[in-house]
């Protein structure tokens, strides 16, 4: 099992250094640069002696994907350049958390907003397929977004888009905080990608919480080869990282 970091690439070296297996970005900051940061961050990463297989952040938090008024040619337009700069840094998966952006608007009822997030998703998917990315819905809680709050709702979320490019994320966090099993993944038939933090504080994982082990078990049971990605706070990432991977390699071998 592979075990990363999410953090920006200006620290790649540090994360390498810390011990974790690749670094985890985030898309809107690599869509935000000038060609020439690109190229310095580009360089930066074949430099580097850990890859960069995986990006979250997919959608900078002004783009509101839900709102009448975003057409899906803008949704291409920020894609496209977006997946692009993705491909060459060398991604293969992007996560589609992205709260904000996701949110159903208030005076938009649920149903249509679902169907619209049907809709959203699709196509990212479709760009992602020309680049060679796989899209991963990533469940987020209550406090984050109002649409999707669970590994089910991401289930039938990609069930309803049917993308081949599409799939299902589990974030150990989100779980947590929403009081879901985290056994019920090999119920929903596994996933793609996996974030983890502890549940209280979201910071990388120092000690066992019970959850941990269910989650790595019902992951095993569905045949789980995919990356892990600690997604939490470390005060001192050269102390921490090593600690967080040790456990988390030791946890899965033991699920």
């Amino acid at each position: 099992m592979k075990i990363g970091f999410c953090a920006k690439i200006e620290r790649i070296d540090e994360v390498a250094r810390a011990g974790f297996d690749y670094l985890e970005p985030p898309v809107s900051a690599a869509a935000a640069w000038t060609e020439e940061e690109f190229q310095e961050n580009l360089t930066k990463v074949q430099n580097a002696s850990i890859p960069v297989p995986a990006f979250n952040v997919l959608f900078p938090k002004t783009m509101q994907l839900l709102s009448p008024e975003t057409t899906d040619q803008q949704i291409i337009d920020y894609l496209r350049p977006a997946f692009a700069r993705v491909q060459k840094l060398g991604g293969k998966v992007v996560v589609f958390g992205s709260g904000n952006s996701r949110k159903r608007p208030e005076n938009m009822p649920y149903g249509e907003a679902f169907r619209r997030l049907i809709e959203v998703t699709r196509v990212i998917g479709f760009v992602a397929g020309e680049y060679g990315i796989t899209i991963v819905i990533e469940p987020l809680n209550r406090s984050e977004t109002n649409m999707i709050n669970s590994v089910a709702e991401g289930a039938d979320l990609a069930a309803a888009v049917d993308h081949p490019q599409v799939k299902l994320l589990a974030d150990y966090y989100h779980i947590a905080v929403e009081h879901h099993a985290p056994e019920d993944l090999a119920r929903l038939g596994g996933i793609a990608h996996c974030h983890i933090a502890t549940e209280i504080g979201r910071r990388a994982p120092q000690e066992a919480e019970a959850g941990f082990s269910k989650m790595f078990s019902a992951m095993k049971q569905t045949g789980y080869t995919g990356l892990v990605s600690v997604e939490g706070k470390a005060d001192d990432l050269s102390a921490e990282g090593p600690v967080s991977i040790a456990l988390l390699k030791k946890l899965w071998e033991e699920a």
